[in-house]
């Protein structure tokens, strides 16, 4: 902000202290005149100081968001191993005391890495501590229980009805969890496995497939609430009875070589669901789910996803959930093969936020269903009455599409705004688009699709 500089005369002109000052004491007038300055220097302090923190508080580009390197956890040198503890590994024997106990030893030591070598180490949900690295080795499997008598829960076949259900079902918690956390790490090449087949079959979806079916409430499978440095690596992550991989409220988060697998038709089976988070970058991922591959949900900044291969799913998404605003993303160089979407930013009045600054670069996809989403008229299948708060009303804007490349969808995708809150200003550059039905749009403003090229041809 620019300061501009009066000569004094021209100051006491503009307020009248000049012409009032004629007929009054020479020592009033300096009096005034020595006023006039003060008042003059400390708005040029103030103008100087929101100037700086005009500097200060720049907005990021897409460069900037190109280099986004989060911190890594602090751990320290201390190994430990699950074995020590009485961990069998034999995918028969109960490892969860052993393993908690594990954990325990590793908080009481002040943190270090604690190995799970190879077996399959059946167990009920854990829960880590700060500063620790739970490594899974080669051929190494935490094991979810598999039926929900494990859990101490009463069969869904027993119960009456979904009245019954609330009163008898608690949810589980996740099946490993982290609470207010710092300097966390899951790495290594072994794998975490939810049994998700027991949960799936008693989901809304599978509901809606059957009415009057039960639904039962699904646990997560890996939610960090709260955390200062996380670091997920090499792990894969499959069969989760719900998201597979919850990192909400982290600051620092880094997630690279992650595998996350479940079934095509698993319902709500999310990969990764970054929720509230900053200073992220999720890279060289391998993704096949049954929904969202990475979504960004509630809120978020500063975040960069890079080089994913993503196989089935519903895409790269933000939302439905966006009340806290999410801004300054960049996607690049991530590939997507016979997904239910490709981009998709969703969201709807009761659940919405500002949504803005969002890059996409480099993206490929091919025999999707809908390849290009910007919705503010989503609907979510398991809360077809929602309503929210009415003051969350969802906005998007500054979207920014480079170097998309669209084979063979089935939709080209649809834009669609609120009468008040239109979508605006989305910019298109070196984007393809080959699909049987074209665009879909309404509620706009700054949008155009002629900076698309566009190949419409109906399915024979």
């Amino acid at each position: 902000m620019a300061t501009r500089q009066f000569p004094l005369a021209t100051v006491m002109r503009r307020s009248g202290t000049l012409q009032r000052s004629r007929n009054k004491h020479p020592s009033l007038v300096l009096f005034q005149i020595l006023c006039h300055s003060a008042v003059l220097g400390c708005l040029t302090v103030a103008q100087a100081a929101l100037s700086s923190a005009s500097d200060v508080a720049t907005v990021p580009t897409v460069e900037s968001l190109s280099h986004i390197s989060p911190a890594l956890p602090k751990i320290p040198d201390r190994t430990f191993n699950v074995k020590d503890f009485g961990a069998v590994g034999d995918g028969k024997t109960w490892d969860t005391e052993a393993i908690r106990k594990a954990i325990a030893e590793v908080n009481k030591a002040g943190g270090g890495r604690l190995v799970v070598p190879a077996g399959v180490y059946l167990t009920l949900p854990i829960e880590l501590c700060s500063q620790l690295d739970l490594h899974l080795e080669d051929g190494a499997v935490l094991q979810a229980a598999g039926t929900f008598t494990d859990f101490g829960l009463p069969e869904p076949e027993t119960l009456k009805d979904q009245n019954e259900v609330k009163e008898k079902v608690k949810m589980p918690a996740p099946f490993v969890s982290g609470n207010n956390l710092h300097d966390v790490a899951i790495s290594g090449t072994g794998a975490i496995d939810g049994a998700g087949a027991t949960w799936w079959a008693w989901s809304e979806r599978a509901s809606r497939a059957q009415p009057g079916r039960l639904v039962y409430p699904r646990p997560k499978m890996v939610v960090i609430d709260g955390c200062q440095r996380l670091h997920i690596s090499g792990v894969t992550l499959r069969n989760s009875p719900m998201f597979h991989l919850v990192p909400r409220k982290v600051s620092d988060l880094l997630i690279e070589d992650v595998k996350i697998k479940s079934p095509l038709n698993a319902p709500n089976t999310d990969a990764m669901d970054p929720s509230d988070c900053n200073n992220v970058l999720i890279r060289k991922c391998d993704i096949d789910v049954g929904d969202d591959d990475v979504v960004i949900k509630a809120g978020g900044h500063d975040i960069l996803v890079e080089d994913c291969n993503i196989h089935h799913g519903h895409g790269l998404s933000i939302g439905s959930e966006t009340a806290n605003g999410v801004h300054d993303v960049l996607f690049r160089h991530c590939t997507m093969d016979n997904t239910d979407n490709g981009i998709r930013i969703k969201s709807m009045r009761g659940a919405g936020g500002l949504v803005q600054r969002i890059h996409y670069d480099d993206i490929q996809m091919k025999n999707v269903r809908d390849a290009i989403v910007l919705d503010l008229q989503y609907v979510d299948n398991n809360r077809p009455d929602f309503r929210g708060d009415p003051d969350k009303i969802p906005k998007i804007q500054d979207i920014d599409l480079r170097n998309v490349t669209v084979e063979s969808a089935h939709n080209a995708g649809k834009i669609r705004g609120l009468p008040e809150r239109p979508i605006s200003r989305v910019t298109f550059q070196n984007v393809s688009v080959n699909a049987e039905k074209d665009f879909v749009v309404s509620e706009t403003e700054q949008v155009d699709l002629d900076q698309i090229t566009r190949t419409i041809k109906k399915a024979q």
